[in-house]
């Protein structure tokens, strides 16, 4: 290890005591189909008399939420809709989110959606309390320090876990770049999981979704300084995952299979916010940014290929995902067989997941002439924020991209 890999490392285990010093903090979690019917009940808990719903046209065109409008009018709740927020969220939604929230005299923020909701509705409220910090500035580790305003999470599809990270990540249109804004303020105060709400999401984004949440899952599992208790969240979510994606996937309907989705996103979501990711996030974000192709389906694809390429620095913690899966389907595990063999075996599964749900194996849209510019949005990003097991310089993140270029 070099001296800058030396200096990364003391970094990244001084943030991980931090992390267990001064814990995410408190989030009430309320879980079951039909549990959004409580939100009502909750806001006038907190005395609130005009709530801001942060959300998709394609939540409010399909009705989705249509009765729980109703019962916050019964209830003597005002809601004000704000819909503009687009697949990647941009400094200019949150921009008119946040001013939304000011003109109409709100005084919470309800974010119903997908992660792009979620991310829009945390920096909008960031942006509501430190009007003095640009979303730009608040790109990093703890750059808001400020209380929002009662946040409440109701994601409608099983993989960012955005209703319980301290995370959120902001497009800058101007530059195609991808903030990532990570501040503990940032976790809102209660998370809905209502497994209805997911039921109608189509094939493609249940697959993007579910292997997002996967790849928190096991970057965070990979991680340097993953403590017990982080690895267990890891685990259960990888388990949960493994056992329920494709059930989810060709039976969209199927609630119990769509609450173990919820769940299993939530407990990556914890584990990743403690953990962090890794590379494949720190590229699937330059990605996104260059390309627009979901974040998701950059993770899916870059999954496999990083932790290929990390080779021998994680084949025990693969080795151990990988018995956990066995375990959660009923596979065979009664062979031996050594941590190198089952963790290409993790590999290839995560592969034939991506197979099954129609996920190409390679980034088509990469272009030669772009990898100079991924490397180093990723390296900004990964070092030495990400305790990643192996650390790259930009000569081996270079020879990577350009392996994936497409011949």
């Amino acid at each position: 290890m070099n001296g800058k890999h030396a200096i990364y490392r003391v970094y990244q285990a001084l943030c991980a005591g931090m992390l267990r010093l001064f814990p995410a903090g408190r989030q009430t979690l309320v879980q079951g189909d039909g549990c959004i019917t409580r939100i009502p009940e909750v806001l006038k808990t907190h005395g609130i008399k005009a709530v801001q719903i942060i959300t998709t046209p394609g939540t409010i065109r399909r009705g989705t939420i249509a009765p729980l409008l109703a019962q916050c009018e019964d209830a003597g709740i005002r809601t004000v809709l704000y819909t503009e927020v687009s697949p990647d969220p941009t400094v200019a939604e949150v921009e008119a989110a946040a001013e939304c929230f000011f003109v109409s005299g709100c005084e919470a923020i309800l974010a119903i959606g997908g992660g792009s909701v979620m991310d829009c509705a945390k920096v909008a409220g960031a942006r509501t309390v430190r009007r003095d910090l640009p979303v730009g500035k608040m790109s990093g580790m703890l750059k808001i320090h400020k209380k929002l305003p009662l946040l409440l999470a109701v994601p409608t599809t099983a993989g960012t876990g955005s209703e319980v990270t301290l995370a959120a990540v902001i497009t800058d249109e101007t530059c195609h770049y991808k903030h990532a804004v990570m501040d503990y303020c940032l976790i809102p105060r209660y998370a809905f999981l209502d497994p209805g709400l997911s039921c109608s999401l189509p094939p493609d984004m249940t697959a993007y979704s579910g292997m997002d949440a996967l790849t928190h899952a096991v970057e965070a599992y990979c991680n340097r300084f993953c403590s017990p208790k982080m690895k267990a969240h890891a685990k259960k979510a990888v388990r949960l995952i493994g056992a329920n994606l494709l059930t989810a996937y060709r039976e969209p309907e199927n609630k119990e299979a769509r609450m173990n989705m919820l769940a299993g996103s939530y407990e990556a979501g914890i584990a990743f916010t403690n953990a962090y990711v890794g590379y494949v996030h720190a590229i699937a974000h330059g990605i996104g940014g260059l390309y627009h192709v979901p974040h998701g389906e950059a993770n899916a694809i870059l999954l496999p290929k990083v932790l290929a390429a990390y080779g021998s620095a994680v084949y025990t913690p693969l080795a151990r995902l990988e018995r956990e899966v066995r375990t959660s389907v009923a596979e065979d595990e009664s062979r031996e067989e050594t941590d190198a063999v089952l963790a290409e075996a993790f590999i290839e599964r995560i592969r034939r997941m991506n197979r099954s749900m129609g996920i190409s194996e390679e980034l088509a849209m990469l272009r030669k002439e772009d990898v100079p510019e991924l490397a180093a949005r990723a390296l900004k990003e990964g070092n030495p924020n990400y305790p990643v097991p192996v650390i790259w310089e930009e000569e081996q993140m270079r020879v990577f991209l350009m392996e994936q270029v497409p011949k």
